[in-house]
Order: C-alpha cells, then structure tokens, then sequence
C-alpha cells in the first residue's frame, strides 16, 4: 500500500473486510517500531496506518533543541488531525497566530487545516507523543529519513506531504 493510499482516510465500513494487516493487539518494546532521524530531530513509528487500516499511527518524536530561533515551522494538513502529548521537557506551540509554552503532560489537538508548528528553545531535547488521523502521514518521515543508506527517491517530503496529504508550508 503506498503513501497516498494509506492517506485517503478511513475504510469504507459497508464493503467487505479488507485486510491491512491490522492485528486485535499490538505490543510495541521499548525496542520494536520503526525508527529514523529527520535532521537532529529523531522519532519511532510506534502504530502505523498501514497497522490500523488508515484509521491513524502514533509514533514517538524527540525534539533537538531549535538553531533556527525565529521559526516555528508552521504548516497545516488540510486531511489531518494530528496531536501532541508532551512527556518531557518545554516547547513553544504555535496554534493558528496564538504561542503556547508546553510542558510535562500538556496536550494540544490540531484539527485538519490548523495553521500549527513549534520550536524548541529550552536548550534541552524535547520528547512527545505525535498521532495522525488517518494514518499514513508518518510515512513520510521514513521515506525522507536523513539517517538512509541508500539516496532518497521521491519528490521531497514537502511536495510528497502537499500532494499526498494536502499540506501547506509557510517559508
């Protein structure tokens, strides 16, 4: 199943059962998921969509602290939810034009066409949970994984996530 398949949202629950692979349960170790790093920053795919038929992944993200002090990246995803757990350290969220300090336990849902984004400026790694609903975008960040032996073979993560995912990205 590619990229843009996996993004096209949930499974039509009138047609016959369809498998994706889903399993009833799923044990992730500490050492399982599949893992990648996307510049300094690093992450673990814990639930992909593939493993849950589109419905949405979950993976774990860690945050290096920011050496571009005026961007927060921000973007949307026109097809996406996609939330926040922060489970350690401090991080500055942007939501729409309003900035948020976040700490330990804070949570943020960004719903599909929030402008969003964030920056790390506490001088410490920042470790979250990210979810996607519907599943499929987190594989991007494995596609474009910076930590690839072989070259990368697509069009770039922004033009893939804007084609595939209808995502905007502010320069």
């Amino acid at each position: 199943m590619d990229v843009a398949t996996l993004g096209q949202g949930f499974p039509n629950r009138n047609s016959p059962a369809i498998s994706f692979g889903m399993q009833a349960t799923t044990h992730v170790g500490v050492r399982d998921g599949v893992t990648f790093e996307d510049g300094v920053d690093r992450g673990r795919v814990l639930v992909s969509g593939q493993q849950t038929g589109g419905l949405y992944s979950l993976m774990e993200w860690i945050v290096a602290p920011s050496s571009d002090p005026d961007s927060y990246g921000a973007h949307r995803h026109n097809g996406i939810e996609e939330t926040f757990l922060i489970r350690t350290g401090r991080l500055e969220f942007l939501l729409g034009d309003q900035v948020t300090s976040m700490g330990p336990g804070d949570f943020v849902r960004v719903p599909p066409g929030m402008r969003h984004g964030y920056a790390n400026r506490s001088g410490q790694s920042v470790e979250m949970l990210v979810s996607f609903h519907p599943g499929g975008f987190e594989q991007l960040f494995v596609k474009y994984r910076t930590d690839a032996v072989a070259p990368l073979d697509g069009a770039g993560f922004v033009a893939d996530a804007t084609t595939d995912f209808g995502s905007e990205f502010e320069a």
